[in-house]
C-alpha cells in the first residue's frame, strides 16, 4: 500500500501496469490532470476524506492510495558484472533505505542488494521516502558473503567498500563495473566481508575548524560516492 499523493502521481505515470486499485478523493482526481481515458484505464475507486481516514496509516490521511503489485526479481551474477551496483551491510533505518532507493534511481543503477537483516524495502516509510523509485529499482535480499565470493572471481570487477579512515575516493582508481558496498549505520560493514573487499574508500572531511563531524548518514555518502563514480564515466 503506498500512500501520498506525489508517490501515487508518480506511479500513475510511471506504472500504471503494477497498480491492483486506485483509492482517491474526488478532489485529488479533480486536480490530477489524468485525462478521461486515463481516468477509465485506471481501477479507481473514490472515497470521501472519512473513508481514506480509515484505510490510511498517516496521522493526517492522503487523498491518494494505491494497492501495487509487489515486484519479484531473481539476482544473476551475469546481470550485476557488467554494471555498478550497490550492496547494503545492514541498513536499518527505513528512511535511510528509501533514500538510497531514490538515489540509485537518479544515478541510473539498476540493482540494490541488501542482506537479510537490512530494513524492509516495502516499509511504509521506505515506499514514502523513495517516492516512487521503489517500482524501477531491482532490489535484492541475500546472503551477501556467498555473493561477494562469486564476485571476487570476475575480471576487472571492482569491490569498493567505505570505511570512515580509507583511500579518498577523489584520487581513488575507480572501475565502471563493480559493486559499493554500504555499512550499518553505526557499526559500518560486518567483518565476514572484509575479506572481500578489494578496495577500501572514504569521503574526506573538510572540516578545518576545532571539532569534527564522526560520519556522514549513510544516505547522504552513497550520493556523494555515486556521483564520484557516475563523473569518472563522463
Amino acid at each position: 500500500m503506498v500512500e501520498g499523493d506525489k508517490i501515487v502521481s508518480e506511479i500513475i505515470k510511471q506504472e500504471p501496469a503494477r497498480i491492483e486499485q486506485l483509492f482517491l478523493t474526488a478532489n485529488w482526481l479533480k486536480r490530477s490532470g489524468l485525462s478521461s481515458g486515463q481516468k477509465s484505464a485506471l481501477p479507481i475507486i473514490i472515497l470521501k476524506p472519512g473513508e481514506m481516514e480509515r484505510i490510511s496509516s498517516f496521522r493526517s490521511p492522503p487523498e491518494a492510495i494505491a494497492l501495487i503489485q509487489i515486484p519479484h526479481y531473481k539476482l544473476k551474477v551475469d546481470e550485476i558484472a557488467g554494471k555498478l551496483s550497490l550492496v547494503l551491510d545492514k541498513v536499518q533505518d527505513p528512511g535511510n533505505l528509501g533514500n538510497i532507493i531514490r538515489i540509485a534511481d537518479w544515478f541510473g543503477i539498476d540493482n540494490i542488494i541488501c542482506s537479510a537483516d537490512c530494513a524492509d524495502c516495502f516499509n511504509p516509510k521506505v515506499l514514502q521516502s523513495s517516492m516512487g523509485s521503489i517500482m524501477r529499482i531491482r532490489i535484492h535480499y541475500t546472503g551477501l558473503g556467498i555473493l561477494l565470493q562469486k564476485l571476487t572471481q570476475l575480471p576487472e570487477f571492482g569491490i569498493y567498500g567505505t570505511f570512515p579512515q580509507a583511500s579518498d575516493i577523489y584520487t581513488a582508481d575507480l572501475l565502471p563495473k563493480g559493486i559499493i558496498v554500504m555499512g550499518n549505520e553505526s557499526k559500518g560493514i560486518t567483518s565476514e566481508l572484509l575479506p572481500f573487499i578489494r578496495e577500501r574508500i572514504s569521503i574526506p572531511c573538510f572540516l578545518h575548524r576545532s571539532g569534527k563531524i564522526d560520519s556522514l548518514n549513510v544516505a547522504a555518502a552513497t550520493a556523494i560516492i555515486c556521483s564520484e563514480f557516475m563523473r569518472r564515466r563522463r
